[in-house]
This record gives structure tokens, sequence and C-alpha cells, in this order.
């Protein structure tokens, strides 16, 4: 099973029996499914464990779970996705699930691992990343890693009935370092 580590974090392939209800809870809870496109259906453990099955059995992502080093405690995801071989690029995305685990700067190690990974591992050129306006915890941390915005998306989103807009950044393999 293919596993990475960072210095707080280790990352580990998910399958289905990694799929608790816990991990339900957290796509089912309006603060942590804020930005998240999984915010528009109920999420069920069925549902949950197609969908990590289907990651899974397909070989252009990474669907990733974040434990904590010291107690192996599932906090969140993160996916290496829509890799495309041939361009050599693909999109980055995750979220923290435990909210006690928000402002710690969980975020930004793990863009930086999984970053890491695919430029080194991946023999990736260029990943891609994406986020809402207003998701500014999100902005920061990819930010931080060295990613730069690439465009403004206005009012390509809705939120709380809103519309909103949303960054398009990415890093290339030359300009990333840890």
């Amino acid at each position: 099973m293919l596993e990475l580590s960072s210095q707080r974090l280790v990352y580990r392939i998910l399958s289905v029996e990694d799929v608790t209800q816990r991990y339900v809870e957290w796509l089912n809870d309006p603060e942590v499914n804020r930005y998240l496109e999984t915010r528009f259906d109920h999420q069920t453990l069925d549902s949950c464990r197609s969908y990590v099955a289907d990651m899974t059995s397909n070989p252009a992502h990474y669907l990733f779970g974040i434990y904590l080093r010291e107690t192996s405690k599932h906090i969140g995801n993160t996916k290496l996705g829509f890799i495309n071989p041939y361009h050599q690029r693909a999109q980055l995305s995750l979220f923290i699930g435990e909210r006690d685990c928000w402002g710690k700067g969980f975020a930004t190690e793990t863009i930086k691992t999984i970053t890491t990974w695919g430029f080194n591992d991946l023999n990736l050129e260029k990943i891609d990343a994406g986020c809402y306006d207003e998701n500014l915890g999100s902005l920061r941390a990819f930010l931080k890693s060295g990613y730069q915005v690439e465009g403004f998306y206005r009012k390509s989103v809705v939120l709380d009935d809103r519309r909103i807009g949303s960054f398009w950044m990415s890093i290339l393999k030359d300009e990333f370092t840890i």
C-alpha cells in the first residue's frame, strides 16, 4: 500500500474500510463541506465507500487519507487527480475534516508533501488547484506552498445562494522548492 509521510502527518491510499461514520459526518457537516462540491448531496456510508472504490480503481486519481503521525487519527483527505501522463499535469485538492485540526498548518504540510511526491515520483511538470474566493485558509495554504494564482473566475460558483468567484492556481516543477 502506498504511504507517504511528513513531519506530523502520514498519508495512506484510502480503502473502503477507511470509510467510517465519522468520515461521513465530515462530508455532511456544513462547516466542513462549506467549500466542497460534495455538499450538494447527502453522503452515506454507501455513497462514500462507492466514491473511494471508484478512486482506487482509477489510475488517474490517488486518494489519500491524512492521518496524525502520533495517534494515527484520520483527520481528512487529499487527492491528486485528473492525472494526465501525456501533459504531465494533475489537480490537487484536500480537506481537513476534524475541526480541531484547522489552523494548525496541516493543509500546507499536506500540499507540500503531495506536490513533492507528484513531481518526484509521478514525474509531473505542473500541478493545478482551485478554491472559492472566500476560502482564504485554502488560498493561503497553497500560496505558502509556492502555488501562484493563474486566474480568477468571476461569479463561477454558488455559495449560500450567492454567486462568488474562484481562484485557479498552479505550480511548476522547476519553481517548486521545499
